[in-house]
């Protein structure tokens, strides 16, 4: 054991011994109520309209409202600013005869048949019909583009400035290099024309064509008023609705189902999965027909992994346990269906993602993909979902576990067969309530329940080696100089508390178990808002990029945590 093992492993043992008492006890069940009754008063049902944006650099020029036949040729041009003289590599799609001219030099012409329409496959990296590169001068670069439509296809050209992995390259920007234009779209269209008014992007392009009376005017690309689920201003968290679709969203509503089989609780829940259920197919146009790729609910829809999938569920899955609802089941089946084919994993089975790279292994996705397995294999009655929930325990474990510490590791890298930098807490702490439920769930003649229940009496007695003597985790579990960090410290508490309930730890831990819950109750404000919870963190390179991510208030990333951390504890007599 090194030094700064002994150290926390010293303040372990210094923890108060004296047993919490009734009232201390029972308290967990009130501040979760708290939490969830903020939680409450936080949610909007309801809509504001918003003008829709240009997202993610993605360039969407839409020729629908121009109403061209196949044959007749539709023009768009737009300003493109570059930092410097470069070369840029775009994605493109369409589907047609096409011709992309900068600065009055052609760069591209092509013809495709079916236009593939961009998938992101994951954040903001997306599929494309081709790929072309062009010289951009420093400064403003005028661009045009010449389509010709194919029959019966969307009459709508993709066009992103990418890098070489598929990221947007910022080096270049587009505009509209039109005065006073303060809409959103950088494009202007024009058309549509039949061959005898065709022009030639070489000479300049026209401000304007006559065809006898007909007068055709350059237009803005379509801009519309979206609906955009609403916070209130009094909310604690302002940055994502709570109705939305997200993981944390997921498990926080989950969670708070949990806190009463009727009531008040219950009835948020419903009205929740209802409201979802009723915005979905407007919000699946919106998505799929306006390209709106950052407008609400847009992660259902993009379902290419785990965030998107097997955490936002949870609550409808429980939900159609409880009730047997053929609506929700209209939506939990495909999402089982994509969590179990369609997600993508290592040769072993193993879930992974294709982000920073190919085939990268997140902790997180162990708690985002092993609960819904536990409930799809009560809806289904198929044990090949415990199978797989049991097959990702324990290859997470053998993936990122450093056998030294005890501790998990943020993320492993197939391309380098190594584990990244640090031992991000809530990353531990999602492994640590994933198995914490599937233990609960796992039918214990199963063959890997042993070795499962090992590997979570394992990972709890290095957990609380690292403990704080005031009873919270650090932000990075053996840096005691990162900050004392709330929704791990939750997590911790609920599988230790949870543990010591079901016979699985000693009760030796049920210290520790209370000394966590103490130290989150301290971060709880009066008015049931969570304090200290560490914004959403991607994978860093080392431990000071964990070090120096923000903690915000009520963000919903820890309060499902806290929430069944309070329950938990509530049951541990």
């Amino acid at each position: 054991m090194n030094v700064l093992s002994r150290i926390f492993s010293i303040t372990g043992l210094l923890m108060a011994m004296a047993l919490p008492s009734p009232a201390q006890q029972n308290d967990g069940l009130a501040v979760a109520r708290k939490v969830a009754g903020k939680i409450i008063a936080d949610t909007r049902f309801g809509f504001d309209l918003v003008l829709q944006k240009d997202v993610l650099g993605m360039q969407v020029i839409d020729f629908r409202s121009l109403a061209a036949s196949s044959g007749q040729q539709v023009y768009a041009r737009s300003q493109l600013t570059a930092i410097n003289d470069t070369t840029v590599g775009f994605g493109l799609s369409y589907a047609g005869n096409i011709s992309i001219w900068i600065n009055k030099k052609q760069v591209y012409k092509g013809e495709s048949s079916a236009i593939q329409i961009p998938k992101e496959l994951s954040y903001n990296r997306f599929t494309f019909n081709t790929r072309l590169s062009a010289e951009l001068k420093k400064g403003d670069n005028e661009i045009t583009v010449v389509y010709n439509l194919a029959a019966n296809a969307i009459p709508v050209v993709f066009l992103m400035p990418v890098t070489g992995s598929g990221d947007l390259n910022a080096s270049a920007k587009f505009s509209s290099a039109v005065k006073d234009d303060n809409q959103n779209s950088a494009w202007m269209l024009l058309g549509p024309l039949n061959s005898r008014l065709q022009t030639n992007p070489e000479n300049e392009t026209p401000d304007y064509l006559m065809n006898g009376n007909t007068v055709l005017n350059w237009v803005k690309n379509p801009q519309r008023f979206l609906p955009e689920l609403q916070t209130p201003a009094t909310a604690a968290y302002q940055r994502d609705p709570y109705t939305d679709w997200h993981y944390s969203h997921g498990a926080m509503v989950w969670s708070i189902m949990a806190l009463d089989k009727v009531g008040k609780y219950t009835d948020f829940a419903k009205q929740y999965i209802d409201f979802t259920l009723q915005q979905l197919p407007y919000f699946s146009y919106q998505y799929n027909s306006l390209f709106a790729w950052r407008g609400s609910y847009h992660r259902v829809f993009r379902r290419t992994m785990l965030d998107d999938t097997g955490a936002p569920i949870l609550p409808f899955a429980e939900w159609y346990l409880k009730e047997k609802d053929p609506a929700v089941a209209a939506l939990v089946m495909p999402v089982g269906q994509y969590v179990a084919q369609g997600q993508v994993r290592l040769k072993d089975g193993t879930f992974c993602r294709p982000e920073p790279v190919e085939f990268t292994v997140w902790a997180d996705d162990l708690f985002m993909g092993v609960p819904f397995l536990l409930q799809m294999a009560k809806i289904t009655g198929d044990n090949k979902y415990y199978d797989d929930a049991a097959r990702q325990a324990l290859n997470f474990r053998k993936y990122l576990l450093n056998s030294e510490t005890g501790l998990y590791k943020h993320a492993w890298f197939d391309h380098t067969k190594q584990q990244s930098a640090a031992y991000w807490g809530r990353a531990n702490g999602w492994i640590a309530w994933a198995n914490a439920e599937l233990l609960a769930k796992l039918p214990k003649t199963h063959p890997d329940y042993k070795q499962l229940l090992s590997n979570f009496k394992q990972q709890m007695k290095a957990l609380v080696r690292y403990q704080n003597k005031n009873g919270f985790w650090c932000q990075v579990l053996n840096r005691a100089d990162s900050y004392e960090e709330t929704s791990c410290t939750a997590l911790f508490t609920l599988a230790l508390a949870r543990g010591v309930r079901e016979g699985w730890l000693s009760t030796s831990y049920r210290k520790n178990a209370f000394a966590g819950w103490k130290a989150v109750k301290s971060k709880i404000g009066e008015n049931g808002v969570v304090h200290g919870i560490c914004q959403g963190t991607e994978l860093g390179d080392d431990d000071e990029f964990y070090m120096k991510r923000k903690t915000i208030d009520n963000d919903p990333r820890g309060l499902g945590a806290v929430i069944t951390a309070g329950i938990e504890i509530s049951k541990l007599k």
